[in-house]
């Protein structure tokens, strides 16, 4: 595989660290890991295939395009193990587009051939590099004669005489994609259903998505032998999570139908609320950051640290708050930040030039690896603390016995630290470590 790696990113590490010896234990300048104090498992980590990003697949050579799978899917890439799907059209499609053109009781006329040409086909090639991937549905919007506003974008509601006949559909798409091959285990209620975009969209207020959810979405699942595929709500920002945790789960005849509450980052961090989410909802249930993306830079390198940075940010508070897996938001887009049919650009973290046929992997695609990569599904967080602001820090047990402290520095300064851990004999192990200004790496190590 070609080597992507380049002077901008020579400060990405990951090492093993062995313990040294020490005069005592100091009490200063230190990185704890707590091997025995554990929280949440780790899903998986992945990205959408919107049918922009299987379009911009579609322009690459054919060379191309078993790097790109590689690098993204393949084990000496990122090893993403999970990935999400637009079920019908979404703003990163080429246009709206309904699975279903008329309401018909027998979805008579029901039709994912739409993505077959561009979404399908970098599904299956996803999964053939990792045949254990997972995917996530998630409905941006119903077809336009289903909702209040007679459109599938700019608002609007689903309309209560169509609540089962949408359920329906949802569930058909689920096993279209299976005998497709594509092993859609987990659906979204809605896409943001707290937006009024200028693309597809629908609200669905708390009531309204627990309702929907209860009578009508999981009985279609079950009427179709899906009652595997787990069910998450809200799918939106993170400043509303609690409340619309609190409004959909706090009635316990609804609670055992959520499985899991997905969020995205355009409002901010709030790892405080997503924190106290964790708590009411309990270590079984799934908390799933679905979504996140940075707007589109116009090809300029200076914005690719920051951006990267934002990202690493994003998925250790996330994962310190409780969170199970991370989805970024269009795998690859092309050199403009689209297709998008709504000029709704934004940046990837791989970029592809159709003209140029040359491909951009951007810095935020190597830091995510050192998430991806080095944290193994079916991993379990532990307890990290640190002595200072500079650095921020995660860790977890892999399945294999290895441990992965990674550690970021946004900072102008050179930090360097001790990173403390207890062996299962109660031995303190230390090891000396130093984080460059403005770095991430990940620290091995084992107990």
């Amino acid at each position: 595989m070609k080597q992507y790696l380049t002077d901008r990113t020579r400060i990405l590490a990951f090492k093993t660290i062995r313990e040294q010896a020490h005069p005592g234990l100091p009490e200063m300048d230190l990185v704890k890991v707590y091997p025995t104090l554990t929280f949440q498992p780790f899903l998986g980590m992945g990205a959408a295939l919107t049918e922009a990003s299987g379009w911009v697949f579609a322009q690459m050579d054919p060379e191309q395009q078993d790097e790109f799978v590689e690098l993204c899917f393949g084990p000496q890439g990122n090893r993403y193990s999970m990935a999400r799907l637009s079920i019908q059209s979404c703003d990163f499609s080429l246009a709206p587009r309904a699975y279903l053109d008329k309401p018909r009781s027998n979805l008579a006329g029901f039709s994912i051939d739409g993505d077959r040409a561009y979404v399908i086909p970098l599904a299956q090639r996803a999964c053939q590099a990792n045949g254990d991937l997972s995917f996530l549905g998630s409905p941006w919007s119903p077809p336009a004669w289903a909702k209040t506003n007679h459109s599938m974008k700019r608002g609007g509601r689903l309309r209560a005489v169509h609540y089962d006949t949408w359920a329906r559909i949802i569930a058909r798409t689920v096993a279209e994609y299976r005998a497709s091959g594509i092993a859609i285990d987990r659906l979204t209620v809605q896409n943001e259903p707290q937006a009024t975009q200028t693309w597809e969209s629908c609200k669905f207020t708390a009531a309204q998505e627990r309702t929907f959810l209860h009578s009508c979405l999981k009985p279609a699942l079950s009427d179709a032998g899906l009652a595997d595929v787990k069910t998450l709500i809200w799918d939106h920002n993170k400043e509303s999570v609690l409340d619309r945790a609190v409004g959909v789960m706090g009635d316990a005849a609804y609670e055992q139908d959520v499985d899991g509450i997905a969020f995205h980052w355009y409002s901010g961090d709030h790892f405080e609320a997503l924190k106290v989410v964790r708590d009411f909802i309990g270590p079984d249930k799934e908390l799933v950051f679905s979504e996140g993306c940075d707007s589109y830079s116009h090809g300029d390198p200076a914005k690719e640290l920051p951006h990267a940075e934002h990202y690493a940010h994003e998925v250790i508070g996330d994962l310190e708050a409780g969170a199970n897996a991370i989805l970024d938001w269009n795998i690859l887009l092309d050199a403009h930040g689209g297709p998008n049919h709504v000029g709704n650009f934004c940046d990837a973290p791989i970029m592809y030039d159709c003209d140029a046929h040359t491909m951009n992997v951007r810095l935020p695609f190597h830091y995510l690896r050192h998430f991806s990569t080095f944290i193994q599904p079916g991993a379990v967080r532990v307890l990290t603390s640190r002595f200072t602001a500079k650095l921020e820090t995660c860790c977890f047990a892999n399945p294999d016995g290895t441990y992965a402290l990674i550690v970021l520095n946004r900072t102008d300064d050179d930090v360097t630290f001790r990173v403390n851990w207890t062996t299962p004999a109660h031995a303190s192990r230390l090891a000396r470590v130093g984080s460059p200004a403005h770095s991430i790496q990940t620290l091995c190590f084992t107990v």
